[in-house]
């Protein structure tokens, strides 16, 4: 795999999610010693060639077993999106090195691709407790609540992802409040969220429903309320007037009661009728 190059593959999400945790040990780690194959895997994963990558990690298992060393192959199974392979490494990684932040942030990450994001929301944020206001960590963190908003929302029969009860509102409302809370640095994952929170916003908002039937129900309104209580002012009718006022008031709140919907329930209800 090597998308036009080491910028090609470098530009990707894969390398992104690969990377980043890598920026919580010493540059020194990965090049000190360009005869080490776990060096060298870590020049060939740098290009996109994982085939050469997975061998060269390998080798640096079986010749020294480090955790990180297992962290690097579980890394060359996230780039092939071969999930179950690299959750197996970082398992490894974490049976060498029980405390290894490497091995935690890959895990959480494979388990945010794979339905799991709850799980791994709960898990990086007892170690964004400690390590608070960490940029790595809360990259990761920010991955898997925007996963969540995915697995929490209804996918449409054109496979966009709507919004169909209060609580996925609520939930997704909440979600991009914490990704902007988890001090991730990342532009794609912010802009997401805002996105998000926009979405929320304009979905709580009272919209009319139908609009044939409201401008029907608007002229009963005036018929039936309006003009009594003008007739029943010209003729003194206080009955008149009385009867005007309460079944124009009451037709109000009918009106708005039926038709006023969040805006997230008539564009549901748009696409079901497409459906």
């Amino acid at each position: 795999m090597n998308l036009a190059g080491p910028n090609g593959w470098r530009a990707t999400r894969e390398w992104k999610d690969i990377s980043t945790k890598w920026r919580l040990v010493p540059d020194g780690l990965r090049s000190s010693r360009p005869e080490d194959p776990f060096a060298r895997g870590w020049v060939a994963l740098e290009a996109g060639e994982l085939g050469q990558a997975e061998d060269l990690f390998r080798e640096a298992v079986r010749q020294r077993g480090d955790g990180n060393d297992y962290v690097a192959l579980g890394d060359v199974f996230v780039a092939r999106r071969d999930w179950s392979g690299a959750a197996d490494q970082f398992e490894r990684a974490l049976l060498v090195a029980p405390l290894s932040v490497l091995a935690i942030l890959g895990l959480a990450m494979v388990r945010a691709a794979t339905g799991a994001a709850d799980t791994a929301i709960a898990e990086l944020e007892v170690l964004a407790r400690t390590r608070p206001g960490d940029p790595v960590v809360g990259y990761y963190l920010a991955l898997a609540l925007i996963a969540r908003t995915v697995e929490v929302r209804t996918e449409g029969r054109g496979g966009q992802l709507v919004i169909s009860t209060q609580y996925q509102l609520d939930t997704c409302d909440w979600l991009a409040g914490r990704v902007l809370a988890s001090g991730t640095e990342d532009a794609q994952l912010i802009a997401a969220a805002k996105a998000l929170q926009a979405e929320v916003r304009q979905g709580r908002e009272l919209v009319w429903s139908e609009q044939r039937p409201t401008l029907v129900l608007a002229g009963l309104v005036l018929l039936l309320g309006v003009v009594p209580v003008l007739l029943g002012g010209l003729l003194a009718s206080v009955p008149l007037l009385v009867a005007g006022l309460v079944l124009g008031t009451g037709l109000v709140f009918w009106l708005f009661y039926r038709y006023r919907q969040p805006a997230w329930q008539v564009a549901l209800g748009a696409i079901a009728g497409r459906a």
